[in-house]
């Protein structure tokens, strides 16, 4: 009995298998990336011993629910949350063996019958002499990264045939590839014969035929057919492209169900988000034909769906439980709290105002130069020695008559390449600091410096603006090897353009093969380009096509006015007022920057502004939206919060450390003043987020950047609201909002607000990204709090007491933290599930993302339960796990996205390069760990 205990009702069993469990599955993430998703399936996720590991895993969770008599003890939220993992791997295991996924091809006016499963099988095909024929699919689990035997005997015409594997070899490295070549020994009517096939899972692999005798065989491997007892016709196929651009904004099926004598049942309208339930099989729309004439349809037929659904509702049910029980840990946790004291701070909203003060002077001092301390000489290295000096009258010209008359310039609409309606302003931002790598450049503002190049392309491509980072490419140019600046007429020569060669070869390596001249090679191409487009005026894409809803730029709607017959979008009229408007203003802002004279120009702005609006229509942006967006611009909340939030977080962690180790408490009115100056830097995160929201159209954590700044919000309203009352969690959660804002901002992330892509159009995405998000926020803080108790441990003595009932307290503050970021987890990645089976018909793929999010998930489900396990100096091992547990979110959320191939890969498996800092970060961890284990003898109070 006490065996049996051991292997299947023990923590000391349950612990090590769910750690054996997630190393398993990150390590069929790589296998996946280096050798594609057969690899990985058949290896791991499909394989034998994982099915056993499934069951062993379920199986004792269910011992240790029963033997912790957690009935006895009225511990029924935790029962529920528990119960319902038991039903979720119940439901899932339904799935895996009794339920299939398949496509539909259909093409418009066509009827289909039959849908194409995605799993591998021996196809057979046998033809008599009277032309009798028999057919017979065997499914397969035969794959070049197995030693899987196929061995199987069928009987054909009343005769066995026997089948033999006898090898399987991949045909090429690549793993996007999964055909391979199968050796198959046959047997029939005492004739021996060799198959050799090409296919696979997911191939539609051709016959090979053999004759035996007077019977015909042809085998294939790969895809098989099903019959349906019903039909679907495509009627139309409908696909909405963003209004000038070629990204699909919805694609929709409208189909008609047929029984199977033909009958008339019902039409139907399939797109993203919204499937076709019908007869247990249910259609998703997935894909199209290039042509715009076909549908691919997802079809999925899964009895494990209501039982899975079930356990989310209880895992969901349960958490909310176990956070409100009166004796549950959580609570137990806020009760401890309560009978601690934990020091306050010392000086930290002096420290912090002489800091802003300083940077909001030294900034102020940049800024509030007059125009005879920034004036462009001839001499100024950013222009070209040959200069004339008309150029430099036209740059001066520039700079002083255009610095308040750019507003309603910077207001004018226009449509990016995504289709997406937007001021100039945010174009001009977006443009000029990518070639630059600056705001302000040369004292101009960014609207500044995008009119001179569109007016005087001539001179501006002679001026040194072109930023490189590299002086290898500097020389390859000509240019001086300090120069930090090019031009755009200085990699052109008579020969062509002189970085052409190296941009070809840079683009031929990976990215983590990629040196530092590579990168600047690559980057310094995007910049020329981009230069090029603004003095040829591609970007200005300013004239409302109505009937295409495609925005035209001048050299287009010069060429509709130059041959208006030819087009049955302009009118001979409308393509005349077009013409004028160019015209117009050009010759009105030149004289507006030679002349100072800005009235014509005005007048042209408003001519232009009232044709958008009328032509633009719908697409055509309110003047709040223009408000908002100009105003998010150039307010730039989330940059701004960045330092506020740091400088928070560590001066006052600093002036913790000191209260501590003096053990003197701070004055009252000061700890408020610091917490209403947080809670205002959260408001004002708030607010922008919400800006951004309404700016964009769709919630604010859509990408790598926007999440970002969610999980930066979530951080600094865990502080603030669920642990205002401790200091040092307060800390902790302002620094590491400021560092989520941080790497928010770094060169990788891209800021920019775009369109969705269809299957992101849904309210599930709102619910699971926000949830799951907010999660990685918490369990952030889990990490800064841990760093915070192990350097409490290192400083430790036996003449300050105070110290220890600080540990115990940041201990309690960590695992109330992680408690509530691990169900925040948990029901965040379980809700994609429910996304990902409404949008496309499957809520578990094994997607290197939502594996890692699994990972994750086992990762703190350990940690919570280390204290089960009767080990000595849990504060100090709780602390150091929380820490080293944090590098399964990052790898989640960062080493997935660039490093991993996936449907949430941004890298799609090439990795960037790993940063050097990221190095330096992880030796910093580990020596605090090791440094704070001599001073590990701690032992915490029973709850």
């Amino acid at each position: 009995m006490k065996m049996l205990k051991l292997l299947f009702c023990s923590f000391w069993v349950a612990i090590p298998l769910l750690a054996l469990y997630a190393i398993a599955v990150a390590t069929a993430t790589f296998i996946e990336n280096d050798y594609g998703s057969v690899a990985a399936r058949v290896l791991i996720y499909d394989a034998w011993w994982f099915n056993v590991l499934h069951l062993y895993l379920l199986i004792t969770l269910i011992g240790t629910l029963l033997i912790s008599r957690a009935w006895q003890k009225k511990k029924y939220a935790s029962i529920l949350f528990h119960a319902s993992l038991i039903v979720i791997i119940v439901g899932a295991g339904i799935t895996r063996f009794f339920g299939f996924e398949a496509s539909m091809h259909i093409r418009e006016g066509e009827s289909v019958s039959s849908i194409t499963t995605a799993e591998s099988f021996i196809n057979i095909t046998a033809i008599a002499p009277d032309t009798q024929m028999q057919k017979i699919s065997i499914s397969s689990r035969i794959s070049p990264f197995s030693n899987h035997e196929f061995k199987k005997t069928i009987m054909i015409f009343d005769k066995p045939l026997k089948l033999h594997s006898n090898g399987v070899y991949k045909r090429n490295m690549d793993k996007a590839d999964n055909s391979s070549y199968l050796v198959l020994d046959a047997s029939y009517d005492n004739i021996d014969r060799t198959y050799n096939i090409i296919g696979g899972p997911n191939v539609k692999s051709r016959d090979v035929a053999m004759i035996f005798k007077d019977v015909h065989i042809l085998i294939n491997w790969g895809k098989t057919d099903i019959k349906l007892p019903f039909s679907l016709k495509l009627d139309k196929f409908d696909l909405e492209r963003y209004p000038g651009s070629m990204s699909p904004s919805s694609f929709a099926s409208q189909i008609e169900i047929f029984d199977d004598d033909g009958n008339f049942i019902k039409p139907y309208r399939i797109y993203m988000n919204n499937v076709l339930d019908y007869q247990g099989y249910r259609f998703f729309q997935s894909s199209y034909d290039p042509d715009e004439k076909g549908t691919i349809l997802s079809v999925n037929k899964d009895p494990g769906k209501i039982p899975t659904y079930i356990g989310y509702t209880m895992l969901i049910l349960g958490a909310l439980g176990m956070l409100f029980a009166k004796e549950g840990r959580f609570r137990k946790l806020a009760r401890f709290l309560q009978t601690q004291k934990i020091a306050l701070w010392a000086f930290a909203l002096l420290l912090s105002l002489n800091s802003s003060v300083f940077l909001h002077a030294a900034t102020s001092s940049e800024l509030d130069k007059s125009p005879q301390d920034t004036q462009v000489h001839k001499s100024d290295p950013l222009l070209q020695a040959s200069s004339s000096d008309q150029i430099v009258q036209r740059f001066q010209n520039l700079k002083n008559n255009t610095s308040e008359r750019t507003e309603k310039f910077a207001r004018l609409q226009l449509q990016d390449f995504g289709g997406r309606i937007k001021p100039i302003d945010t174009m001009a931002m977006d443009i000029i600091h990518k070639i630059t790598k600056q705001d302000g450049f040369k004292g101009l503002s960014n609207n500044q410096v995008l009119l001179g190049m569109m007016l005087y392309p001539n001179d501006w491509k002679d001026i040194k603006m072109i930023y490189t980072s590299t002086p290898k490419l500097r020389q390859i140019v000509g240019v001086g090897l300090d120069e930090k600046r090019i031009a755009f007429s200085d990699v052109f020569s008579p020969a062509g353009y002189k970085l052409q060669n190296y941009v070809e070869e840079a683009n031929r390596k990976k990215p983590s093969e990629r040196g530092n001249f590579e990168k600047d090679v690559i980057s310094v191409d995007e910049r020329v380009n981009l230069t090029y487009m603004v003095f040829s005026g591609q970007f200005l894409r300013i004239f409302p096509n109505e009937k295409s809803q495609s925005w035209l730029a001048p050299i287009e709607a010069l060429e509709m006015a130059e041959s208006p017959e030819s087009s049955n979008d302009f009118s001979a009229h409308q393509a005349g007022i077009i013409q004028n408007m160019l015209g117009e203003f050009f010759t009105s802002f030149d004289e507006g920057v030679e002349h100072n004279q800005w009235s014509s120009a005005d007048k042209v702005l408003d001519q232009i502004a009232s044709y958008q609006q009328t032509h633009g229509k719908d697409l055509y942006l309110s003047k709040s939206k223009i408000d908002s967006e100009i105003f998010l611009n150039h307010t730039n909340f989330f940059n701004k919060l960045t330092l506020p939030y740091i400088l928070l977080g560590l001066v006052l962690f600093i002036a913790v450390l000191i209260s501590v180790l003096r053990d003197r408490a701070m004055n009252i009115w000061l700890v408020r003043s610091i917490y209403t100056l947080m809670s205002l830097c959260v408001l004002a995160h708030s607010f922008g987020l919400i800006l951004r929201w309404y700016v964009s159209g769709h919630s604010p954590w859509s990408n790598a950047y926007e999440s970002m700044l969610y999980i930066a919000w979530a951080a600094g309203v865990g502080g603030v609201v669920l642990f205002r009352k401790s200091r040092l969690a307060l800390c902790a959660s302002s620094f590491l909002a400021g560092t989520a804002l941080f790497v928010a901002h770094l060169g990788f992330m891209d800021p920019q607000i775009g369109n969705l892509v269809p299957v992101l159009k849904s309210y599930w995405l709102n619910i699971h990204v926000s949830i799951i998000t907010a999660s990685y926020g918490f369990l952030g803080l889990c990490f800064v709090l841990g760093i915070i108790a192990l350097i409490m441990f290192v400083v430790r003595s036996s003449k300050r007491v105070n110290i220890d009932h600080t540990i115990l307290s940041l201990n309690a503050i960590n695992e109330m933290s992680m408690i509530f970021g691990l169900f925040l987890l948990t029901a965040g990645n379980f809700l994609g599930g429910v996304w990902a089976n409404e949008s496309w018909g499957r809520y578990w793929g094994w997607d290197p993302k939502e594996t890692w999010a699994l990972v994750s998930i086992g990762v703190y489900a350990i940690i919570l339960h280390l204290r089960f396990m009767g080990f000595m100096f849990m504060p100090y091992i709780f602390a150091a796990a929380s820490v080293l547990g944090f590098y399964s979110v990052l790898m989640t959320y960062f080493g997935v996205n660039y490093y991993l191939s996936g449907l949430h890969s941004y890298a799609a498996g090439d990795p960037v390069p790993i940063p050097i800092f990221l190095y330096y970060f992880v030796a910093f961890t580990l020596l605090l760990v090791v440094l704070a284990a001599f001073k590990r003898r701690l032992v915490a109070p029973k709850l």
